[in-house]
């Protein structure tokens, strides 16, 4: 199996029993929030096991700064082992153990396992108590391209049959957002992290574009203020 497959088998897909749904931004009423969704930790094993083979990876972890997880996952290519790391903060909920699963879903992210679902548009959806935070009344369905192949719901009705244009099936963001972001920070560091937070708080590349747009426009505000 050559790179190009490989890499086309890491991003297929799942299906909908192998994603889970949480909470994201909420309204000011606490009665609605942004459905987030995740791959769980099974599906990403199950999906290393059926490509590499279960002893042709491997993961392990570290603690970062006190309260973080750092999770690298390795892959065996032709002998030689690759490993790609990312990392999380502790749960509110289960600690620690929150804490390693989630860094280990952001090191498949960086394999490319699961990532096309950054690219889900943002739906609010109703929600409930939880202990100290909020869960999901019902959890929503996937548009026919995030679902693998000849999937039907059992009750299937009509869905979305493309991603939007902008962001078709990539998981690269557009050069126009580079273009806007180099032009507001005057560099590109730190540009993959921003990306990353921005996707945590929901935001699709659309949105990303119109939150610098907007801060340019502030930062030109600024300066025209400056001057006088």
């Amino acid at each position: 199996m050559d790179a190009q497959e490989i890499m086309k088998r890491l991003q297929e897909p799942f299906l909908p029993e192998d994603i889970e749904w949480r909470v994201g931004s909420t309204n000011g009423e606490k009665t609605k929030g942004i459905a987030l969704a995740y791959v769980t930790n099974r599906a990403i094993m199950n999906r290393l096991d059926s490509i590499f083979g279960p002893f042709g990876w491997r993961n392990e972890f570290r603690e970062w700064k006190g309260n973080s997880q750092l999770c690298g996952i390795s892959v065996k290519v032709e002998g030689e082992w690759i490993t790609k790391w990312d990392g999380a903060d502790d749960s509110q909920t289960e600690a620690v153990k929150g804490g390693l699963s989630d860094a280990m879903k952001r090191a498949g992210y960086q394999w490319g396992i699961g990532r096309y679902l950054y690219n889900l548009d943002n739906v609010w959806v109703d929600i409930v108590p939880a202990g100290k935070s909020f869960r999901l009344k019902s959890e929503p369905r996937l548009p026919a391209w995030a679902l693998p192949d000849g999937y039907e719901y059992p009750d299937a009705q009509k869905r979305p049959s493309e991603p939007p244009k902008e962001e078709q099936h990539t998981d690269i963001p557009p050069p126009t957002l580079k273009a806007k972001y180099k032009q507001f920070k005057g560099s590109m560091d730190g540009f993959e992290d921003w990306i990353k937070k921005q996707q945590e708080k929901g935001h699709n590349f659309k949105q990303m574009q119109e939150i610098l747009a907007k801060g340019l426009l502030t930062k030109a505000q600024e300066q025209k203020q400056e001057a006088k």
